[in-house]
């Protein structure tokens, strides 16, 4: 049953989905690095089992308790499938075929999907209003526009690494519905994160143990550094503060941070690797600051500061 809680996007909330974005923005960067020396469906187990063993140890120290019932262990499950385990799957294979620019196409349609579930699933406190349909289509103009118009002209859903991406997609919205309706308000952020990682770990372990055998861990410093990275930070930390705001801000808010991701992806490159600001990346970041806007409804506040 769909939380009734009333979901707010305040100053917490809003640092919290930013740090989120940074989290997640400095993934691809050493998935990147990491896919040099090792195969997919590995990175993806090596990533989440990493994080599942760093929350573990965290949890351990700190005394939080792990006792739940089995219909919570059952529930927990669920939400690592979704999450996790079939969404990194799907996104790390499909990029093997398709570019970086459509799969951020792609990923920049999970706000969609989850506002369209949240409105038919989670009842009134997260329905589709008018304001939020026209900021997340003008947020999603801002990616492409970001990305380049070029990029949409290789699109095609009978391509297989497209279909890949938008099955990730869907199921990175999904969870947003899942943990909404069935995870607790209750349970721990950590050991949430920690029980959903460690079914996932489970899970993508089989299958990377099945199609791409036994990990060496035979890797260069530099993987292993990009590993540790993602897997403490853009995944470990990620999960815990992604429970933490998903319960305050709701499912359609947090989806939002693959709007912003792509700023920082940019800011990244223009003050780290000497990259300029383009005009499309500039018109692109635009719209989606407005496009948030109107989903937050700031153009109201804006109309009365000016009236």
């Amino acid at each position: 049953m769909a939380k009734k809680t009333e979901y707010k996007m305040g100053k917490t909330e809003w640092f919290l989905l930013i740090t989120l974005s940074v989290l997640w923005g400095s993934s691809f960067i050493n998935l990147k690095n990491a896919l040099s020396e090792i195969e997919p469906f590995t990175v993806v187990f090596l990533r989440i089992t990493l994080a599942a063993l760093s929350l573990l140890a965290w949890s351990l120290i700190t005394k939080k308790s792990f006792k739940l019932p089995i219909k919570q262990h059952i529930i927990l499950f669920g939400m690592g499938m979704t999450m996790a385990a079939i969404p990194f799957i799907f996104f790390t294979w499909g990029q093997k075929y398709i570019s970086t620019s459509m799969a951020s196409i792609f990923n920049g349609g999970v706000p969609f999907f989850t506002a369209i579930f949240a409105h038919f699933l989670l009842g009134q406190t997260e329905r589709l209003t008018i304001n939020k349909t026209i900021g997340l289509l003008l947020g999603f103009a801002g990616i492409v526009t970001m990305i380049g118009l070029d990029a949409i002209e290789n699109f095609d859903l009978t391509n297989i690494g497209q279909l890949s991406i938008l099955t990730a997609t869907f199921f990175y919205a999904i969870s947003g519905i899942y943990n909404r309706l069935f995870i607790s308000d209750e349970l721990d952020n950590t050991v949430l994160a920690t029980y959903s990682l460690m079914w996932s770990s489970l899970v993508t372990g089989l299958i990377s143990f099945s199609v791409e055998g036994v990990p060496t861990l035979n890797y260069s410093g530099s993987v292993w550094i990009s590993l540790l990275m993602v897997s403490l930070l853009s995944t470990a930390l990620a999960y815990v503060l992604l429970f933490k705001i998903i319960k305050t801000a709701g499912a359609s808010n947090t989806s939002l941070t693959t709007f912003i991701i792509p700023i920082f992806a940019i800011t990244i490159g223009t003050l780290f690797l000497g990259e300029s600001f383009e005009t499309n990346e500039i018109m692109g970041v635009t719209l989606i600051l407005v496009g948030l806007a109107f989903i937050q409804n700031l153009h109201k506040l804006l109309l009365k500061l000016i009236r």
